[in-house]
């Protein structure tokens, strides 16, 4: 077969338990190759989880011994553009103006993650307004659908450390910002100089995340993994790399909802986690996330909910709509797919038949299981359906869906 295809740059990755220790020589070595010290680094996390804990108060006190000036900032939700703003001037203040001698750490969910993606990023578009006499930009001027400003590429040196296993943040190059409520938007903050300098990869950050988080998680994981893998844009690589994760996923995601202090369970889930996030590098997405998006700019739905919500009536629209066009390549192409998946996750079904076929059945033994709160338990309504379904689209999804579509699925996932 002749191939011909583009794979995105990817971090330089950490992956194990204990790696998190490894990040104030990551630091130094950095220092070195650059040859100059940091002026300030910045500590991006969560709200409470990871601070609460032991590696929290250890990384700290080893970033402080080495003799890292921190500046710590806390993303209890979604980044929206105050913080991000905030944070940033913060920053160029202490470093003197110099976004090449600030380095970001963030480590936390995809929310930290994203928050540190657009701080590193708005530290380097800022410091150029400054040479050019003018007022410091908002990230809402360089975001996707809202600003009018395309980003430079520049950005601070940043490290990402998830302490979740979902969004794959750490190998992406978008930052999604949220401002929640009527009239709100979740959009991307995108370039390709935007993904991570180093991904840690450390499970041991995952041990006690609470169950609806973990099951959140792991299922838009699992979300990105199926949609990268049937996208129109996925590559044998990214068909391989999907394939890996949802192995490491069908091995663990029941072990690890059934004890979540089990290390090699978190291990699977970080792995499936980081796969995802180089398959939608690298192949896009599909409808669940069209609609993911302005599910959580309108309600304080968590992502991973509302592709958990999702997730069963869209690969049932989806195989449906794909036999219906079956003699198109690229819908044979999206069954075989499917159908690859449903085998790697067969043990989860026990549906007999077209491998295609036990699919539905395993997500939504899946779905249930991991017993999340459904979208009307967010404040969805029906009477808002038409508004969602108009603000969703992909190129990305294997077959192409109508506003119609969009609104069947919210409706049987309310």
């Amino acid at each position: 077969m002749n191939y011909a295809f583009t794979f995105a740059r990817t971090p330089r990755l950490e992956f194990g338990p204990r790696r998190l220790a490894l990040v104030p020589a990551l630091i130094a070595g950095r220092e070195k190759a650059q040859g100059f010290p940091f002026a300030v680094a910045a500590l991006v996390t969560g709200g409470a989880s990871f601070r609460a804990g032991s590696r929290y108060a250890g990384l700290v006190a080893e970033l402080r011994s080495a003799g890292v000036r921190l500046l710590e900032f806390a993303c209890a939700h979604e980044p929206d553009p105050d913080f991000i703003d905030a944070s940033a001037a913060a920053l160029l203040n202490a470093s003197g103006g110099r976004a090449e001698r600030i380095a970001v750490l963030a480590v936390g969910g995809g929310s930290a993650m994203d928050a540190g993606k657009a701080i590193a990023a708005l530290c380097a578009e800022s410091e150029a307004a400054a040479k050019r006499g003018e007022t410091p930009p908002s990230v809402k001027n360089f975001l996707e659908g809202v600003g009018d400003r395309t980003p430079s590429g520049s950005t601070s040196w940043l490290l990402a450390a998830p302490t979740t296993a979902g969004t794959g943040s750490e190998a992406t190059k978008n930052a999604v910002i949220s401002k929640i409520g009527a009239g709100g938007f979740k959009k991307s903050l995108r370039h390709d100089s935007f993904v991570p300098a180093v991904a840690v990869v450390d499970a041991e950050l995952a041990l006690g995340c609470p169950h609806e988080v973990t099951a959140a998680s792991g299922l838009d994981a699992l979300v990105q993994l199926l949609e990268a893998w049937t996208s129109p844009q996925a590559s044998p690589l990214v068909e391989a790399v999907c394939a890996s994760g949802i192995v490491a996923f069908a091995r663990s995601f029941e072990r690890v909802l059934a004890d979540g202090n089990d290390l090699e369970a978190r291990s699977d889930m970080a792995y499936a986690a980081y796969c995802s996030g180089l398959g939608l590098a690298n192949a896009g997405l599909g409808c669940v996330h069209a609609l993911a998006s302005p599910l959580g700019s309108r309600y304080p739905v968590p992502h991973g909910a509302a592709c958990a919500a999702l997730l069963v009536p869209a690969t049932d629209l989806n195989l449906r709509l794909l036999r219906e066009r079956g003699g198109e390549p690229g819908s044979r192409k999206a069954i075989a797919a499917y159908a690859a998946a449903a085998r790697l996750l067969a043990p989860l079904s026990g549906a007999s038949g077209r491998p295609e076929d036990g699919l539905p059945a395993a997500l939504r033994r899946l779905v249930t299981i991991a017993g999340l709160r459904r979208l009307a338990d967010w404040g969805m309504r029906e009477a808002d359906i038409p508004e969602l379904a108009s603000a969703a689209g992909t190129k990305t999804n294997p077959v192409a869906l109508a506003a119609s579509d969009y609104e069947a699925l919210l409706h049987e996932a309310i």
